[in-house]
């Protein structure tokens, strides 16, 4: 019973880490860098993300961090939830043919309607719905195999770009599943480490997946597809719903769901803005891993991982180092200077450094 408990917490990870990233970046990646992008992202995905249970081990250690930390982890599922929410309303922009423009505004909507109702579940449920989701997912997958992989690849950018571009991206997905409420959910709630074992292999397929759909979601989304993407972006929403509710203190749990809706709203109106071509989209979506590749692993580095507390003077300062990097980002990502991206990992990692010297001096 307690092997199909850590394979069900194994692949409620590999469902709620399947979102809005690893359903579409890789398209981005492979379209800009040839396959050298897809492997810049999954190599740290996985091994990044697998780490988190290996690195804490116990649920102790996870709840010290999610009572330390509780507003870093709910801003992180409102962000998230927030980018689906962009994501669904260019998926209806972009990619399904023939459908009135209202439902930029009205898919996401639903979805995140859809994923409040089922957030109330039970703790149990969760691994049950999450194994059925990614059965439907790797059979959707399947069903495009093996004449949807191609494997020439026809980049936009040089591939030596993501020699400059690895540093921020694994910044990102090595530091931001310790600020991922499920993360801790999953290592809280199974009785295994081990469901992180059975997450890089199952999340590995779910991403391959992507890969197998990509000429058929530039072409126009086929339906099973879109049954995937929205099938996925509901799990995805509700657990952080969920989990972001509950690990927020009572009496801030209405800033949660009124920063949700703030967010939601905020991002489906820059899904709506006018872009010259379906780049610039791209360029849009790129931008919201400034949440993902610099302040979420950068609180991570600052903060928890120092187990210092987020006082107005450290805030400040974080926050000046932050908007000081946004432009390395942008020319970095957008503005084909690849190496600026850089400078914001050093940053923070000789921040981090010299708080560890300075704890352990005194």
């Amino acid at each position: 019973m307690n092997a199909l408990k850590t394979i069900g917490w194994g692949l409620y990870l590999a469902c709620s880490w399947t979102w809005c990233i690893g359903m579409f970046l890789p398209i981005v990646l492979i379209d800009r860098y040839g396959w050298a992008g897809f492997y810049m992202f999954a190599v740290p995905n996985i091994i990044g993300c697998t780490a988190f249970g290996y690195v804490l081990r116990t649920p102790e250690r996870s709840k010290a961090i999610v009572e330390k930390y509780r507003g870093a982890l709910s801003s992180f599922a409102v962000i998230t939830i927030a980018f689906h929410a962009f994501f669904l309303a260019i998926v209806a922009r972009y990619f399904i043919p023939d459908i009135p423009s209202w439902w930029m505004v009205a898919l996401p909507a639903l979805v995140v309607l859809t994923s409040a109702v089922i957030s109330v579940l039970p703790n149990r449920l969760w691994p049950i719905l999450a194994t059925a989701l990614w059965l439907l997912s790797v059979g959707i997958g399947f069903s495009f195999w093996p004449g949807a992989l191609d494997l020439e690849a026809t980049q936009t950018h040089p591939w030596q770009e993501v020699v400059w571009l690895l540093p921020i991206t694994s910044f990102g997905f090595f530091l931001c599943p310790y600020l991922d409420p499920t993360f801790h959910r999953a290592l809280q709630s199974s009785p295994s480490k081990h469901s992180f074992g059975v997450f890089g292999l199952t999340f590995a397929l779910m991403i391959g997946l992507t890969c197998l759909y990509r000429d058929a979601l530039v072409a126009g989304l086929a339906v099973v597809i879109l049954v995937h993407i929205i099938s996925q972006a509901v799990f995805t929403v509700g657990v952080h719903l969920r989990e972001g509710w509950l690990c927020e203190v009572k009496t801030r749990r209405v800033y949660f769901a009124l920063g949700t809706v703030l967010a939601c709203a905020i991002a489906i109106a820059v899904a709506h803005r006018e872009h010259e071509n379906i780049q610039a989209m791209a360029d849009d979506y790129l931008r919201f891993f400034v949440f993902y590749g610099l302040v979420f692993p950068g609180l991570v580095a600052a903060f928890v991982w120092t187990k210092k507390r987020l006082t107005p003077l450290r805030i400040a300062l974080f926050t000046l180092v932050a908007i000081v990097s946004l432009p390395l980002l942008e020319a970095g990502y957008i503005g084909g200077s690849a190496w600026l991206s850089v400078l914001p990992v050093v940053v923070f990692a000789t921040w981090a450094f010299a708080d560890q010297c300075n704890s352990r001096s005194t």
